[in-house]
């Protein structure tokens, strides 16, 4: 599958068959404090689909949960599937920091689906062990549920390391899970951020690879060791349609949720 078939619909093409990105490009601002200078658009680009890497720990799921927390309580929707961790304790976990998930809930802002990911499998392709005709199962059923009148700005899967973990063959049932999932992100319109568990420090920042590839986005988020200390760090190491800061930055976990400081340059080494 090549690129092209990824494009988003305002894309304009030239003549030498590139890409060029939307003259205009509307932008989401995260909220999470000086997260969005390290992007010099002030935001993501809205629509784009980001992959949010890193080891156990190092703070992905906070920073998603704070996402949805700052656009909530401006009236967007938002909507956060879990593979892995119940709704009562991704709402325990976001009071921790202060930020009122069951009011956003009630008020239709916030929408927190617990999905077993062997039921997803099971219904897209009839077996986990990938028996029957996949790719006919697969054209009748979307890889995630909206409900109807519910329209999310932002859309969190935590996580992909839980979908591929659940998949025996995972040649076949993963990969096409993640092409249906990436087409229905880029369909919804919203601006999504996968989840995936990598090394502590990582080289490779996905289970197959085909996700480094099919994102917009890669974000990653590290714990540095540093002696007898550990250093929380960030970088966006990929953006499409939006030049960022190329550096590897310091943040840290507070009571109100991560801030990260944009000017605190860490060293992996």
């Amino acid at each position: 599958m090549v690129a092209d078939q990824y494009a988003k619909p305002e894309e304009v093409k030239e003549e030498d068959g590139e890409i060029n990105p939307p003259l205009f490009q509307e932008v989401l601002e995260t909220g999470v404090p000086g997260f969005d200078e390290l992007l010099f658009t002030g935001g993501i680009p809205k629509g784009n689909t980001v992959l949010l890497a890193g080891g156990a720990g190092t703070g992905k799921s906070t920073f998603c949960r704070q996402i949805c927390n700052n656009l909530a309580s401006k009236g967007k929707q938002c909507m956060y599937v879990s593979f892995e961790e119940s709704i009562p304790r991704i709402i325990m976990s976001m009071h921790s920091f202060g930020w009122d998930a069951q009011r956003y809930i009630k008020e239709g802002k916030l929408l927190i689906q617990k999905v077993d990911p062997l039921d997803v499998l099971r219904m897209k392709f009839g077996s986990i062990s990938g028996s029957g005709s996949a790719t006919e199962i697969t054209a009748k059923i979307q890889p995630l549920i909206i409900p109807r009148g519910f329209n999310p700005e932002v859309i969190v899967v935590d996580s992909l390391s839980a979908v591929i973990a659940a998949t025996v063959s995972r040649e076949k049932n993963y990969r096409i899970y993640l092409h249906q999932l990436f087409s229905f992100f880029e369909e919804s319109g919203a601006t999504s951020f996968l989840i995936t568990e990598t090394d502590q420090m990582p080289v490779k920042y996905s289970s197959s690879g085909i996700e480094e590839f099919l994102a917009d986005g890669i974000i990653v988020m590290y714990n540095v060791q540093k002696g007898t200390v550990r250093e929380n760090a960030i970088e966006v190491l990929k953006m499409r349609y939006a030049k960022h800061q190329k550096k590897i930055v310091y943040f840290e976990i507070t009571d109100k949720g991560i801030v990260v400081h944009p000017e605190r340059q860490v060293s992996l080494d």
